[in-house]
């Protein structure tokens, strides 16, 4: 079986907009090239970082196949990580149903691009909002504790 890529993923996904009086955020992260992220952080400093390689084996159908693992505490100036307690590997993977489409968080008045995960939560939600379109693997706050490999 072939799988794709569905390029409306691409770009970076926020859960906070529906994280309503959570203590947590998590955030999701597609690259082009099947590549990406996921960043879970709390308000108690808790910051971990996956990553994983992403595609589509199905209309509808998102599967995320994590590599690498990387846990610490976040610094509230950079967002990026202040300690680093953990770099190991993750054989974890998530297939999961998916829509993206207009959806209205909590409190706000005009709805948003939403992706809504619907069978599996990634980084403990299951609503992300669309945020930038271009990003990178700079964008990973993981990047400066792990490079990522340039081949």
């Amino acid at each position: 079986m072939t799988h794709m890529i569905d390029e409306r993923l691409f770009g970076h996904w926020c859960s906070s907009p529906f994280d309503v009086g959570a203590m947590e955020t998590s955030e999701l992260d597609f690259l082009p090239d099947g590549r990406g992220w996921s960043r879970f952080d709390s308000i108690t400093s808790v910051l971990s970082i996956g990553r994983f390689r992403w595609s589509c084996p199905g209309p509808g159908l998102l599967e995320i196949r994590y590599g690498l693992r990387i846990s610490g505490t976040w610094d509230s100036k950079t967002s990026g990580f202040a300690t680093v307690d953990s770099t190991d590997p993750d054989d974890e993977v998530i297939r999961t149903a998916y829509r993206i489409g207009p959806d209205t968080p909590p409190y706000a008045e005009e709805p948003v691009t939403t992706l809504v995960l619907e069978g599996s939560a990634v980084e403990f939600a299951f609503h992300f909002a669309r945020g930038r379109l271009d990003i990178s693997p700079a964008d990973d706050d993981s990047a400066a504790v792990v490079p990522y490999d340039t081949a």
